[in-house]
């Protein structure tokens, strides 16, 4: 599984943001809240980075220690905002989890993109990533999220659903501390 470090040897402006230390999240009570384990490149991501956006519209919203009730209710309102687009048949036959098969939040865009893994396979590290466009375009991609953030930036995946010059040629990363 690719793991972190291609996601940093492709954006090198990441390594700016990378903890000297291991944040010592709460993922037990992130686990028993949302209702889920979280795949492991996302956790070794939080263990690292704090949440940050990529080249000004992307943003991967990671939990940070002592704050981790943030992050559930960050959750659960796109999990509420997914939960409504389903009600009114506009999610495309996808739904929140925790029903099977259901989509959980990772990120968002400054556009209104929404970011989701879909929960299939026999654990969390099979999941895939859902890319939900403001445009109505649902595209998904088979892999890891770092799998995606990295072959976004180095252009081995492409920005379905997103605009076609993202990200460009020398990515930014931005954190809020």
């Amino acid at each position: 599984m690719l793991m972190l470090s291609r996601l940093e040897e492709v954006l090198p402006a990441l390594r700016e943001y990378r903890s000297a230390d291991v944040n010592p999240v709460d993922w037990d009570f992130i686990e028993r809240e949302v209702g889920c384990r979280f795949p492991a490149d996302f956790v070794e991501m939080s263990r690292a980075y704090p949440s940050f956006v990529l080249d000004d519209f992307l943003s991967v919203h990671v939990p940070e220690p002592g704050r981790e009730r943030n992050f559930v209710a960050g959750v659960r309102q796109m999990l509420g905002t997914l939960r409504n687009l389903r009600d009114a048949d506009m999610a495309h036959g996808y739904v929140p989890f925790p029903e099977p098969g259901g989509l959980v939040p990772w990120g968002d865009s400054c556009d209104g993109d929404d970011f989701y893994w879909r929960t299939v396979g026999d654990s969390p590290d099979d999941w895939t990533v859902l890319v939900a466009g403001r445009n109505d375009d649902w595209c998904e991609f088979r892999g890891t999220l770092t799998e995606y953030l990295a072959g976004l930036v180095s252009g081995t995946v492409p920005p379905d659903g997103l605009p076609p010059d993202f990200p460009g040629d020398a990515p930014t990363v931005s954190c809020d501390y």
